[in-house]
């Protein structure tokens, strides 16, 4: 089944961007026009998060979202074949903050959120920073396609880490000069250990256990947001939070990077992930 996938998605890799955005605009009249996905969750997050914008506005972002998130998985799959270097020239970096920490002999925590296009960000890192780059990840349930999802991320060395084995794969990572990157607005399943900050006017869970992570190893913490500049071009905006987690409080980690992702979605509300229900969860009486 792998190497069915590669037979098919390479042709399709291979064509220009050019020609693949003309495919995206039509995925996206039938995703949006047609059979409407998840346009009443999209709809509602919006509406949520932005209670001072009328309908029309609201659905003027809901459009340019739509494009935006099919140009997401068009251009996820052009990482199969496009170069390195245009691949660097279409997403450019603060990679010397990086540099800088590298420099110092720091390990890095990247936090950032689900802002497109991630997978990009995740490749090009891995061409622009002399450390191992890392990543944790949730295996597919399909394991050819997510042999397959594994096969881009990891295109230019990087090392993702499984939920499922991250233990050992940690203690790997610890022995060498590294920057993990975490998309740490995943919605936990496990309410445990999470804490409850307002998020974008709702109550919404985060995982603590990624500060606590970053205070075990005295890492450096980056704030880092994606700025989509044009069609096909991004910019990651990297800010150094603290040089050691250790002298922050993990709830105040927490709360710092969701304060940076608000501010980033205040900016382009139509490049954050609005089809996953966010704000699922209800938060505890104990914790009113």
């Amino acid at each position: 089944m792998y190497y069915l996938l590669l037979i098919l998605f390479y042709p399709l890799a291979a064509l220009p961007l050019r020609v693949l955005y003309i495919i995206s605009d039509v995925v996206y009249f039938f995703l949006y026009r047609v059979f409407k996905y998840r346009v009443d969750v999209v709809t509602d997050n919006l509406q949520n998060a932005f209670p001072e914008k009328n309908a029309a506005e609201i659905t003027a972002i809901t459009k340019r979202f739509y494009k935006n998130f099919c140009d997401q998985w068009i251009e996820m799959l052009k990482l199969l074949s496009v170069s390195d270097k245009e691949l660097s020239e279409r997403f450019k970096g603060d990679w010397e903050v990086l540099e800088q920490l590298r420099l110092e002999n720091r390990n890095a925590y990247v936090l950032m959120g689900h802002s497109f296009n991630w997978e990009w960000a995740n490749v090009v890192s891995q061409l622009n920073i002399k450390q191992q780059m890392a990543g944790v990840y949730l295996p597919l349930e399909n394991k050819a396609f997510d042999r397959f999802v594994l096969k881009l991320r990891n295109r230019a060395g990087g090392m993702m880490i499984s939920m499922k084995s991250r233990k050992e794969a940690f203690a790997l990572l610890s022995q060498k000069l590294h920057v993990l990157g975490l998309i740490a607005d995943q919605n936990p399943s496990n309410l445990n250990n999470v804490l409850w900050v307002n998020f974008m006017h709702r109550d919404a869970p985060f995982f603590v256990g990624l500060a606590y992570l970053a205070q075990k190893n005295k890492a450096a913490i980056v704030l880092s947001k994606i700025i989509k500049t044009s069609r096909g071009h991004y910019y990651m905006n990297m800010k150094r939070l603290c040089d050691d987690a250790s002298t922050m409080l993990a709830e105040d980690i927490v709360r710092q990077y969701v304060a940076f992702l608000e501010e980033q979605i205040r900016e382009q509300p139509e490049s954050y992930m609005w089809t996953h229900r966010r704000w699922k969860h209800t938060k505890p009486a104990t914790e009113q």
